[in-house]
């Protein structure tokens, strides 16, 4: 790789720790919004809003097939939008008001159907903001060393709010005894959290100014056809398969985790919703604290083997909890402890795959020719909310069908023995899953460099079979794919134009 490279934007831009500082703000609202609903959102569901199980896990279910056209509708439109505002940072205005209607899913007293509408339409906000923001590092840089800084900053902003979604319920339903007025003040007061970020996002950050002029569109039709494809071909790419086997594996069993804690504690375990809430709390402390850690492995070791540590700690956090009986004498220590330990592997878990991201898109251009940061970013958003609303489907199945009841103080042996083997087996079988794709991953920071150096090279006019050995083993590597048969002439068939006053679809 060539020496000079600075740590700049493509277009020369420096990027600064204010920026760094100012882009990880936005996962504020990101992870935080993520965290708080898939620790709380069920059990609100469940033992507030007094749905039965198997209809707040068909809230989830559906939401995920709205989705599946919002999602990757959104990154399309974030690549190929053209506006005086730019194409990413315009959605931050835009969205950024309506992160307040985080509050409504927390309003008790409602039916089926608001809780449905109210769920629909801020997973539709959180679409509309995080997509475009997903994108941003590789917009504001090229080096490996500062979009793993980002990733790293993002995460000590997300781990410090996963800390107060956890901190924050648990404080407020130990001080208000009414539970609707307590989840209300949780609704309020993450909405306002939420909303604030935005303001430094879009001061702190920037896009890539070298774009193709926008292209003639030919109807709306055309445009989802080319959407779904561009949206499918991402899959096409190795290392992105990989890594979703490891993102997928690691989030869904973080997120069975998270979602049946409480009832584990409580009911398994049979200590306090206080102590359960202490744990809770220590554990994403935990997460904050090993951020910085693993960011230092990622840059030390790379990505991959920083994330078999992480998914390693997972596996012996199950063990461990697995052996943990509410006979104990010390039971509360027992899972304080515990409780550390799957904090600090959590924290890894959730970093490392968003920092693999950041470099999706120069593997897919070596491949493509273009850059899609958007269309990435509208599928990883896609699988993060597949995953999380597939961890919650499954635990409010499994409840139901162990004949779990709501509202009591204590459960029957066979609703005991569900929450036991849906809280250990699941998310180790889908740790393990996570562990063999961090065995196939290939994506190091030397591999990087030369990576970077050939995508120079083809900018510059260069052609993929004139690349070195090396060069092609590499690209070949990441690609999956022949560099001699790398499609650099591709482009998009379809570009989105707007101007201040009106909008062409």
């Amino acid at each position: 790789m060539d020496t000079t490279t600075k740590n700049t934007a493509p277009a020369g831009r420096e990027v600064k720790t204010k920026n760094i500082l100012a882009w990880g703000m936005g996962d504020i609202f990101g992870s935080g919004a993520m965290t708080i609903t898939g620790l709380w959102l069920l059990y609100f569901y469940i033992e507030v809003a007094g749905l039965s199980p198997a209809a707040a896990a068909s809230i989830f279910a559906i939401a995920k097939i709205w989705d599946g056209i919002t999602d990757p509708v959104m990154g399309y439109i974030t690549d190929n939008i053209r506006s005086r505002w730019g194409r990413r940072r315009l959605f931050f205005i835009i969205g950024a008001p309506f992160s307040l209607t985080f509050a409504l899913m927390w309003m008790s007293g409602y039916g089926y159907f608001w809780y449905l509408g109210t769920y629909l339409l801020f997973s539709t906000v959180f679409t509309l903001l995080m997509v475009p923001y997903d994108t941003l590092p590789a917009e504001m840089t090229n080096r490996y060393e500062t979009r793993s800084k980002m990733s790293g900053a993002r995460m000590l902003f997300a781990q410090a709010t996963a800390f107060l979604s956890a901190l924050i319920p648990g404080q407020i339903l130990a001080h208000v005894a009414d539970k609707d007025q307590a989840f209300m003040l949780i609704g309020i007061t993450f909405a306002v959290l939420f909303s604030l970020p935005w303001i430094f996002v879009w001061r702190g950050t920037w896009e890539r100014d070298n774009l193709p002029p926008p292209q003639t569109q030919t109807g709306l039709l055309n445009t989802l056809k080319s959407l779904y494809r561009e949206m499918l071909s991402t899959f096409r790419l190795k290392t992105f398969r990989i890594h979703i086997m490891m993102y997928v594996g690691g989030a869904v069993a973080l997120d069975i985790f998270g979602s049946l804690f409480m009832h584990f504690m409580t009911y398994v375990l049979q200590i306090s919703a206080g102590l359960a809430s202490q744990a809770l709390s220590l554990m994403t402390l935990f997460q904050f604290l090993a951020i910085p850690v693993f960011t230092w492995l990622c840059i030390r070791v790379g990505n991959g083997h920083a994330y078999k540590a992480a998914i390693g700690m997972i596996l012996i956090s199950l063990v461990y909890f697995s052996q943990l009986s509410a006979s104990y004498a010390s039971i509360g220590m027992l899972v304080l402890g515990g409780a550390v330990m799957m904090g600090i592997a959590r924290g890894g878990t959730y970093l490392i795959p968003w920092n693999v991201y950041n470099f999706l898109p120069d593997v897919d251009e070596a491949y493509t020719g273009v850059r899609r940061e958007g269309i990435y970013a509208g599928v990883m958003m896609l699988t993060r909310k597949f995953s999380q609303a597939l961890a919650l489907f499954i635990v409010g199945l499994a409840l139901e069908s162990f004949g779990f009841t709501k509202g009591v103080a204590s459960q029957s042996s066979t609703a005991i023995d569900g929450i036991w083997w849906v809280f250990v087996v699941g998310p180790g079988v889908l740790a393990v899953m996570a562990m063999c794709g961090a065995f196939r991953f290939r994506l190091s920071q030397s591999r990087h460099q030369v990576l970077i150096s050939e995508l120079e090279r083809l900018r510059a006019g260069g052609k993929p079979e004139d690349a070195s050995p090396e060069t092609k083993e590499v690209v070949e590597t990441l690609t999956g794919h022949p560099h001699s048969n790398a499609n650099w002439a591709y482009r998009p068939t379809h570009e989105i134009k707007i101007t201040p006053a009106t909008t062409s679809v």
